[in-house]
């Protein structure tokens, strides 16, 4: 208990710190006499403030949910724990745990170093005083750090679900097999597996349930992160148009400097979109497998077996969405650059008028 109380007392001075900051920066734009090539208009001087709002916004947001649901997280933890456990373990079962021990050390935390080494590397090779990098490390890079950090945990949640979804899939795989071993050349036996519907169908009840924990306790993160990524995506978009084309104010620095932050974001939104997706696909592939399973010379107990897991899976569908506002699939990522793209037209023409 002591520990918890001491780390959201860490959580929440650092959320008072980039609070603090925050409004230095801000003052820092709009009162400072030699203004910057990228907030010299006062359109881009605007969205890069609404910009940095977004973040501190996720910050909280980030904050407020992972106190609430701090009980949540250990006991969504153990209920996966439990639910692998119930399920038989087969030969594919390692091949699963060794593709899962890949994206969490590799993918995940490979990643997440990388852009902290990006975004420190970036951010101190500006031509800017020393106080205008403190303000941008502590405004923009430390809250971009804690929003990838809430995705990398999100995502490996969601890789361990994935996880026992493809084992429920491998062990209903085995269902689809007839075995018959030759005992004499006139005899056969059929080799009855193990593995059971009924244990499939108890452990995808709880690995939906996993899912709903998952969703519930992301939600509001997830919402306050696609905002911010879709503000930042057309902030920086019209800060490159402005500064190169109509401006020509823009560095080289500057320009590389706005197109990585794109990047960031892009990455967010595939990240929430990719990880969406495979639970979507792993649910699809055990719906298919139950189809094929023979129902030739059974009894009516598996056929209906068969039928209710169907159901099932038909009213209890394994796929996440924020509020039930959008999905969270393959269609996120198209869906927020053709949205931000109409938008930066919007903002293209406003300028042109201008």
């Amino acid at each position: 208990m002591s520990n918890a109380y001491f780390n959201s007392l860490c959580g929440l001075t650092i959320i008072l710190i980039i609070l603090a900051f925050s409004a230095l920066h801000i003052q820092n734009v709009f009162l400072t006499a030699d203004s910057v090539s990228m907030t010299e208009a006062i359109m881009t001087k605007m969205n890069y403030v609404f910009e940095l709002i977004t973040l501190v916004i996720f910050c909280l947001v980030v904050y407020i949910c992972a106190f609430l649901n701090r009980e949540k997280y250990v006991k969504l933890l153990n209920m996966i724990i439990s639910t692998w456990c119930d399920i038989p373990i087969n030969s594919s079962s390692q091949n699963i745990l060794s593709n899962l021990k890949f994206h969490v050390k590799f993918i995940v935390m490979g990643s997440l170093i990388m852009i902290v080494i990006i975004q420190i590397a970036v951010n101190f090779s500006r031509n800017s005083n020393i106080w205008k990098v403190i303000l941008v490390a502590l405004t923009f890079n430390l809250p971009q750090t804690i929003e990838f950090t809430a995705l990398a945990f999100f995502y490996s949640l969601v890789i361990m679900l994935v996880t026992i979804l493809a084992n429920i899939n491998n062990n209903c795989l085995i269902l689809t097999k007839n075995t018959k071993v030759s005992v004499s050349e006139i005899t056969e036996v059929q080799m009855k597996s193990t593995v059971t519907l009924r244990q499939m169908e108890l452990a995808y009840v709880k690995a939906f349930e996993i899912k709903t924990y998952i969703n519930k306790a992301f939600e509001g993160p997830i919402l306050a992160c696609t905002i911010q990524c879709f503000h930042s995506i057309i902030s920086e978009s019209h800060i490159i148009y402005h500064g190169v084309v109509v401006g020509n104010t823009l560095t080289t620095h500057d320009v590389v400097n706005c197109s990585i932050w794109i990047a960031y974001q892009l990455l967010k939104i595939f990240s929430l979109s990719y990880a969406g997706n495979l639970i979507k696909l792993e649910g699809l592939k055990i719906g298919q497998t139950l189809h094929n399973i023979p129902t030739e010379k059974q009894d009516l107990r598996r056929l209906m077996e068969i039928q209710h897991f169907s159901s099932l899976m038909s009213y209890q569908k394994i796929e996440m969405t924020v509020y039930e506002y959008f999905p969270l699939d393959a269609t996120l990522l198209y869906n927020m650059l053709a949205s931000a793209m109409m938008y930066l037209i919007i903002l293209v023409q406003i300028d042109k008028r201008e």
